[in-house]
This record gives C-alpha cells, structure tokens and sequence, in this order.
C-alpha cells in the first residue's frame, strides 16, 4: 500500500512509523521547513526552549525505544512548587491561604456527594456540581487553563477530561493515583519528532494543494503534476484539513468546520537567576494576566538556560482573551513584563527573547465533541481509502496525538 500522510506533526509522523512497519510504503508530506507541528525545540546561545509543550505526563515507551531516545528521558527535578495567582494574590499551592479562598471544607464533602453525569456537560457545571461553587469554580478554571488554555463554561468535562467523569470520586481519585510523573527529553521534547521523522520517507517545505479522488486511489497535488497513493491520511488541523476537502466532501468540509481551536503565544522570557522564583510555575486564577500559565522551565530541567540565568515561559491568549495572543511583540512582551512585576517582583529587562505564535494551538473539546468526531469519520466511508488523525479528535496530549496517528495506520489496514 503506497499511502500518502499529510501534515508532519506528531499524528503524521506516527501514523507514518506505524504504516511504515506494517511495511507500507508512507510518505509524509509537510509544508514546513522543520517536521513536529508544535513539538520542536530551539537551543541558541545556552538556552533551550520549546515551541510547544515543555513536559509529557504519559510514557511512549515503543516511541522512545524505536526512536533510540530511552536514554535522553529526564524528569524535573528541584523544587515541583506551583503557584495560583487568585484575587490579586499569589498563593502557593497548595497552601491554608489558597484552601481557604478554595472552599475547601464543602469540597472535602465530594466523595459523598458525587454523581456521575447524566449527560455531556461543561467542565465547570461538572466540578461546582462536585466540589461546590468555590472550589469547583477555581479546580475548573486552573484545569481548563492548564490543558486547553480554555473556557471552563465551553470545555466538556466528558470528553475534554475524561477520567473525571469515569471516577467515582475525584478527590479519593487523586489521592489514590501514582502516575509514572512528568517527563522530557535531555535535548527538547522536538528531538523525539526528528528522530521519527529521521526514519521516514519525508518532504519538507512540501504544501498539499489538493487531493483528489482517482478513482479508488488519490491524487495529490504539490505543484501542477499529481502523485498517486492508494490512501491518504490528513494529519493537519482541522481547518486545513477542510480546506482539502473542499475538492471532493462539502459534506465533511463542514463537519471539520464545527471544530474550534484556541490561539496561543508562547513567549520566552530569560533573566538573571538572582531573586528569581523556583518551581513549576504559576497559572492565573483571575484571568487578568496575559500569561494563562507562567513555567520556570530552568527551575526543573536541565540546560534550558546559562549559568546564573533562569527560563520563564509565559502561555498568552487561549480561548477566553485571543486578543491577547494577537498582540505585537512589542506589546506582548511589556504586557508579559508587566504582570512579571507585578506578581512575581520581577523588575529587570530580559536578555533573552523568543516569541512563537500559534494562532490555531490547541482544539477546544465542547460538549458533543465525541458525537462530531464519529460524524466526521462516518463522512469517510464511500471514499478511497482515507483517514483524520490529530489533536483536533483523539485528545491534545502528544502521547494520544502519538496514538491516533498510530490508530489511523491499523484502521486503513
């Protein structure tokens, strides 16, 4: 089977790897100069930073193990503090000041009062319903900032989180549960998309400007003359992926247009290392900052700054302020600078500066997500041989992007 992947993110380089050893012959066409979506790193001058994710939270053990990269695992280390900036206030979490201002005590009543939902409900209805109108509100809030840099009232608590909604109760969940923790890789989670892609048939620089049906194979379209494959997998956002299908589905072309995706602007910010907090980092409670989440990358990895200087990496925009994300840089970084100062005591300029802009970052799960996923697909049956993989469907972790690029390759086989 000659098959065709379009789109080099995670979903695509996977799908291709697993295509690949089911010994199809894949290739990977992507329109960048560089393979891995938003997984890619930078090192410049002795700082490394991420245009995407800092951490995985899950293990890819055979992806780690077929890229040869087991051995370049690290895992955070120093203090793992957090901090919530709520009400003005900056409270380490967790912390008395923090519980109180939480509601705790009606939260601590959640394994006697909790339900399973009768129906696909928002994140926050979900956890008020659960933990009370405090602490559901906040717990709500700091989840959907922290996953979907998104608006609780929007998210669904089934399929934006769905192991909530399959645990009895949350808090004895938690309490409970020892995960394998936080990982990244010794040169920047990127390595892992370059490794893969090292061990695949990949066109760089590579835009696919149509895909037509042939018959029961596909044409696909880079410049004036068509490639021919026997399948296709689209393993581009949504968006685009609408926008292929424009040429042979106005059916589906509307289908991938019910998914939305939140704008986000990461900017990296590098400091002198005198006075500066250590710890995970900080999410904000309040929405008045234009960071959504703060990371002190340098605080838990290591090689992300030069000796005697720190990383920070503020989250901007998300679904609640997309303006915010559209500033210029100018205005970014005094925005940024500005609420450093203000919360954090940060009064100096930085001397370092990156700023990466993702104006379509990361779906946003809503209430009848599962329901438009299954219609999409279903839109597929009657055509050759095609498949959707990517965040926009399977969840927006790398580990499950990594998985449905793996579950399109078994489906067209």
């Amino acid at each position: 089977m000659r098959v065709a992947v379009i789109g080099g993110g995670m979903a695509g380089l996977s799908c291709a790897l697993a295509l690949s050893r089911r010994g199809a012959d894949a290739v990977v066409f992507e329109a960048e100069a560089q393979p891995g979506g938003k997984v890619k790193s930078r090192s410049e001058d002795g700082w490394l930073s991420e245009d995407g994710p800092h951490f995985l939270s899950r293990p890819l053990d055979a992806l780690l193990e077929a890229t040869q990269l087991s051995a370049e695992v690290v895992r955070p280390s120093g203090p793992a503090t957090r901090f919530v900036h709520l009400r003005g206030r900056v409270l380490r979490a967790p912390s008395l000041r923090l519980l109180f201002s939480a509601g705790i005590p009606r939260a601590l009543l959640e394994p006697l009062l909790a339900r399973p939902p009768r129906e696909d409900t928002s994140l926050r209805e979900f956890l008020v319903a659960r933990f009370g109108r405090r602490a559901g509100s906040l717990a709500a809030t700091l989840l959907a900032a922290g996953v979907y840099a998104g608006d609780p009232a929007q998210l669904s608590a089934r399929e934006a989180f769905p192991g909530l909604s399959r645990t009895r109760s949350i808090l004895l969940g938690a309490l409970r549960r020892r995960g394998p923790g936080l990982w990244s890789l010794r040169r920047g989670l990127g390595t892992l998309a370059e490794a893969t892609a090292a061990k695949l048939d990949l066109r760089l620089g590579a835009e696919v400007k149509k895909l037509a049906p042939a018959g029961r194979e596909w044409d696909v379209y880079v410049d004036a003359k068509p490639e021919r494959f026997e399948a296709a997998v689209l393993a581009v956002p949504s968006a685009a992926a609408a926008v292929l299908a424009g040429e042979f589905a106005p059916r589906l072309v509307a289908a991938l247009r019910a998914f939305s995706s939140a704008p986000v602007t990461v900017v990296h910010l590098g400091f002198r290392e005198n006075g500066l907090p250590r710890g995970f980092g900080m999410l904000d409670a309040d929405g008045t900052l234009h960071g959504i989440g703060t990371l002190f990358p340098s605080s838990m990895l290591p090689g992300r700054a030069p000796e005697g200087h720190a990383l920070l990496t503020a989250i901007c925009g998300g679904a609640q302020h997309p303006e915010r994300a559209a500033l210029s840089d100018a205005g970014l970084v005094a925005a940024v600078c500005g609420d450093l100062q203000k919360t954090l005591g940060i009064r100096r300029d930085p001397n370092y500066l990156r700023i990466v802009r993702h104006p379509l970052a990361i779906p946003q799960y809503s209430p009848g997500h599962g329901a438009r996923v299954s219609a999409a697909r279903e839109l597929l049956r009657g055509l050759p041989p095609v498949e959707l993989a990517g965040a926009a469907y399977d969840g927006v972790s790398v580990p499950d992007v990594v998985r449905s690029g793996t579950a399109a390759a078994e489906r067209l086989f």
